[in-house]
């Protein structure tokens, strides 16, 4: 082996030396060198400092070469074994093992060196533990990154509790010809579904759309305020086609193909991984279809023979995404099993056309079904024969009926619950407790155990015209709000539900109001009326509304972006960041601005 590096340093020198004048030389002066080379050779073997060797012919450098990257393994496994002197055997081995683990863990020439080394058993085994190793290596870094997002989102959602207002400003712009009547949101704000007159559902990747990766054209920021620059990004629609018998089919001339029947869009829910996705039907049915897997197929059909039999306009998920709270024209309101496509409830006196459904945030102060109860004996009280004198018993009754109920310990034991689900990453609202309001004006006060009928109704105040399209609980959980059709929102109290405690008043140019949505820290109200979106500030506006103490302050901030339309919706995500605006009749009356606007929110 040292004769083999003496010959390799003299080839380097040899190479670095050689003049100009010696490679254009003729072939003698080659063959005298190649002669001078072969004897200096011979002396190299007794001193390596002092003599040189000259190339062979080309051939003859070839084959060295491929030597000496063959012998090359064995020289460094001979200088290890040189330069190792282990004190004993188990030694020796735990340094191969730590070679092996070595050459096993590195890419590219580490694994050349695995297969000259080591035999084919234990290169199969060490792969097969890096694969698992990888494995979980993946899967802990994916649970530590929905831990990030996780808490990431309960620490927006806590700055947006206590901030003390808020800035709103569009970013981007979805143009849509057409009534947006429903719209839908999965996990994480990864997708957007839009669903309109025109019988199709939209898809849109809502990310990308926010980060700004697509821009309108010049055209269509014509008419958009100047903040606006994004385009929403279309990935698919499909049409919300109604199921038909077999019977019932229009075949075409190659009797291969049918011509659908296509329902508008009236309302949209989609599971948070988006498994499928639950849409409403103008016959009454209630279709569940393909979003992941299989997009835009039927997978089932809930209809039956007490199914609805008009407009779906309301659907609802519960926190499990296994059951499914939806609400008609027909003024039915049926709660779904998921699992087996069968009504299991059925809400009872609801009179009138459903206009909207919110499920109760938690820590509420009140104990709705201790209002029932209470409502129970007071209508059998005239049954019973009164006792001649009276009795204690009834007395103290007849009290604590009287007395607003509420329950200190945050009702149902929800102390523990934290505001947004881990799997889902949507607000966790109290699902045993439930609002709805009607065209008639109607807002109902519902407690899923009592299903006869409903646990609390609110009655509108004095010269309020029989009308609400839109209502919405408070934070808190104890305060209800409903936009009315004279240009103002009235704010319930549930300890006091008799009346409205407060009445908020928009300009009388406004409008109806269409939709109302309440802001995280308890003292702002989103109302969108046909002119704008206007921010409310509920104590300024309060007091704006006292004749005794009237303030000056103007109540409410203008949000840009919408104007001239019917409001059908207000999204607002679970970190309070972004809000989502449609604009639509929802098949009743009214015009639309053929817009889905997106909005930021800035923290103040």
């Amino acid at each position: 082996m040292d004769e083999v590096d003496d010959i390799l340093i003299n080839n380097q020198v040899v190479d670095d030396e050689e003049d100009d004048e010696e490679m254009l030389s003729g072939l003698e002066n080659d063959s005298k060198q190649d002669l001078e080379g072969n004897d200096d050779g011979g002396e190299d073997e007794e001193d390596d400092d002092d003599d040189d060797e000259d190339d062979d012919d080309d051939e003859d450098e070839r084959e060295e070469d491929d030597e000496q990257e063959d012998d090359d393994g064995e020289d460094d496994a001979a200088r290890m074994d040189k330069t190792a002197t282990p004190t004993n055997g188990h030694q020796h081995d735990e340094q191969k093992a730590a070679a092996a683990a070595a050459a096993a863990g590195g890419a590219g020439d580490s694994g050349d060196a695995v297969t000259k080394i080591g035999s084919e058993d234990v290169k199969l085994s060490d792969v097969d533990g890096g694969v698992g190793s990888r494995e979980a290596s993946s899967s802990t870094h994916e649970a530590s990154a929905n831990g990030e997002v996780y808490e990431y989102y309960k620490h927006m959602l806590h700055a947006a509790q206590i901030a003390d207002s808020y800035n709103i400003y569009p970013t981007a712009a979805i143009p849509i010809q057409t009534h947006v009547n429903a719209l839908a949101v999965s996990r994480g704000l990864k997708y957007l579904f839009l669903g309109g007159s025109d019988g199709y559902i939209r898809k849109y990747d809502l990310l990308n759309t926010l980060e700004g990766k697509l821009s309108l054209t010049i055209l269509q920021k014509h008419s958009l305020a100047e903040s606006i620059q994004n385009a929403g990004i279309l990935q698919s629609y499909w049409e919300n086609e109604i199921p038909q018998k077999k019977s019932e089919m229009k075949l075409s001339a190659n009797k291969t193909d049918y011509e659908p029947k296509v329902s508008p869009v009236h309302s949209l829910e989609v599971q948070s991984e988006c498994l499928f996705i639950l849409s409403g039907l103008q016959n009454g049915g209630i279709t569940m279809q393909g979003v992941r897997y299989m997009e835009g197929s039927i997978a089932h059909y809930f209809k039956g023979r007490n199914g609805h039999t008009q407009i779906v306009n309301i659907l609802r998920l519960n926190g499990q995404e296994d059951r499914l709270l939806s609400g008609s024209w027909d003024k039915r309101l049926l709660e779904w099993d998921l699992q087996t496509g069968d009504i299991v409830n059925e809400f009872k006196k609801s009179r009138s056309e459903l206009s909207s459904l919110e499920m109760r945030p938690l820590y509420s102060s009140v104990d709705v079904s201790g209002n029932v109860n209470s409502g129970k004996e007071n209508e059998n009280a005239d049954d019973d024969m009164d006792s001649l004198f009276g009795d204690e018993d009834e007395d103290e009754k007849q009290d604590a009926g009287n007395e607003p109920v509420e329950t200190g310990d945050g009702s149902n034991g929800e102390e523990n619950k934290e505001q947004i689900s881990e799997e889902s990453l949507n607000i966790v609202y109290d699902e045993s407790v439930f609002m709805t309001s009607g065209l008639n004006g109607s807002v109902h006060i519902w407690d899923r155990r009592m299903t006869q009928s409903p646990a609390l109704s609110l009655e509108r105040g004095a010269g309020v015209p029989p009308w609400c399209l839109s209502a919405c609980w408070g934070v808190d959980g104890d305060h209800v709000y409903a936009g009315r059709r004279n240009a103002c929102v009235e704010q319930f109290d549930l300890k006091m539900p008799s009346k409205p405690i407060h009445n908020l008043k928009l300009p009388s140019i406004s409008g109806p109001v269409s939709c109302v949505k309440a802001m995280p820290n308890n003292k702002h109200l989103l109302c969108a009326s046909r002119d704008n979106i206007r921010l409310y500030n509920v104590e300024i506006a309060v007091d704006a509304s006292n004749s005794t103490t009237k303030s000056s302050k103007v109540p409410f901030l203008i949000v840009p972006g919408h104007h001239g339309g019917i409001i059908s919706n207000l999204y607002l995500d679970p970190t309070s960041r972004f809000i989502i605006s449609t604009s639509g009749n929802r098949g009743w009356q009214g015009n639309s601005t053929d817009t889905t606007l997106i909005y930021d929110i800035d923290l103040e």
